[in-house]
């Protein structure tokens, strides 16, 4: 059996695995994903200017959200800003430290910050919470931002 269809000894789910066959090999998926191409990609685009919370993403009823990749960029120079990025409806990062996803900074005119975890190693929320987002200092030009998560039960 080739090493890319064996489990790694240390593999401990928490979950029972199940099987599925794709393209003829058998792989591992964790019970609490669907499929592993659950993945999905959303784009927005903030142009509120002000400090005050706002939700970026809201999972499905009775799902939560799991972080993969954030992407957060400023089109138009206006100097660095720190974006606060969390999940629940608090008024700042600070209203619940646990929930924290972090301070994300970024930086000036036409460059990006990236947040990347490893597939089911980034934060989750609970269930039905939304990932919430608030400006530090109050930006004068909007930002874009993609997220990409899963849905998990």
């Amino acid at each position: 059996m080739a090493d890319e269809q064996r489990r790694r000894s240390d593999y401990a789910p928490t979950v029972r695995p199940r099987t599925a066959r794709q393209d003829g090999l058998r792989r591992y998926t964790p019970g609490y994903l669907v499929d592993l191409s659950d993945t999905q990609t959303m784009f927005f685009s903030d142009g509120q200017r002000s400090t005050t919370r706002w939700t970026l993403l809201r999972p499905r009823a009775g799902k939560r959200l799991r972080l993969i990749n954030l992407t957060v960029y400023q089109p138009i120079s206006d100097n660095p800003h720190f974006c606060e990025v969390y999940f629940g409806t608090g008024t700042n990062i600070a209203s619940s430290p646990r929930k924290a996803v972090g301070y994300v900074r970024v930086p000036d005119h036409s460059a990006g910050s990236t947040r990347t975890w490893g597939r089911g190693a980034g934060p989750a929320g609970e269930r039905n919470e939304p990932l919430s987002i608030r400006w530090v200092t109050r930006p004068t030009t909007s930002h874009k931002f993609i997220v990409e998560f899963t849905e998990e039960r």
